[in-house]
């Protein structure tokens, strides 16, 4: 029995995000006994080239795209939608009042921002999954009375505690035109594992773990127990 009420964030709707969509909310919708509500975040437009990895009815805006369609298949939950990217000048407006966010991104800097946006609330649970061609890994970062129970996403991570990369809004359309590879299955293991510290987590369980890696080709996948450094 489910009892929570959970106001919930994804942010990415590319591979990992529009398989976890599905999960998530079928969960919720047939599962849960109160009312949760979803903000489905993405700046970017669903295109031709997805269609290999990605579900979608319709092209445009992926975060609206995806709120019509679930908004028709789910009716237990709240769905809205915002059509940009997270940055530092839009994010404490847009995940104002979340306590679960689930981050779907490629780009450490966007990780860095939200990571870092979670350090100063409460009580979060922040969910990050991210993917090579056949490997990735998950990271959780749990809050609890403004207590750190695990480590930020930058704490053990120097390339995201320092991002080289750009995140979209500070990319030209000529860099964000430019894709890496990706393969389906592993966007939907990653997907799959990041469920596994929500089930946990909704089960009033104290989250230990950290990390979870995995590597499709070796058949291999094992987890992380790591302390935060701060608090």
């Amino acid at each position: 029995m489910w009892l929570r009420d959970y106001n919930i964030a994804i942010i990415g709707l590319g591979g990992i995000g529009i398989n976890l969509t599905n999960i998530l909310c079928r969960f919720l919708n047939f599962t849960q006994l109160s009312k949760s509500s979803i903000l489905l975040i993405d700046g970017d437009e669903y295109e031709f080239h997805n269609l290999d990895r990605q579900e979608f009815e319709s092209f445009g805006n992926k975060a609206e795209e995806k709120f019509k369609e679930l908004s028709k298949k789910f009716n237990s939950i709240n769905f809205n939608f915002c059509n940009a990217y997270i940055n530092r000048s839009n994010i404490n407006s847009i995940l104002e009042d979340k306590n679960v966010i689930f981050m779907c991104v490629d780009n450490h800097k966007t990780r860095k921002i939200v990571s870092n946006y979670c350090k100063k609330l409460d009580n979060i649970l922040l969910i990050s999954g991210g993917n090579e061609y056949i490997d990735g890994n998950i990271q959780i970062f749990f809050r609890k009375d403004g207590k750190n129970i695990t480590p930020s996403l930058t704490d053990y991570h120097p390339e995201i505690e320092n991002p080289e990369d750009k995140s979209p809004n500070e990319m030209s359309c000529e860099e964000l035109s430019i894709h890496e590879p990706q393969l389906l299955f592993t966007n939907s293991t990653v997907a799959n594992l990041m469920m596994w510290p929500f089930y946990y987590h909704n089960k009033n369980k104290t989250i230990e773990i950290s990390e979870i890696y995995f590597d499709i080709v070796k058949m291999k996948l094992h987890s992380k127990i790591r302390h935060p450094k701060e608090n």
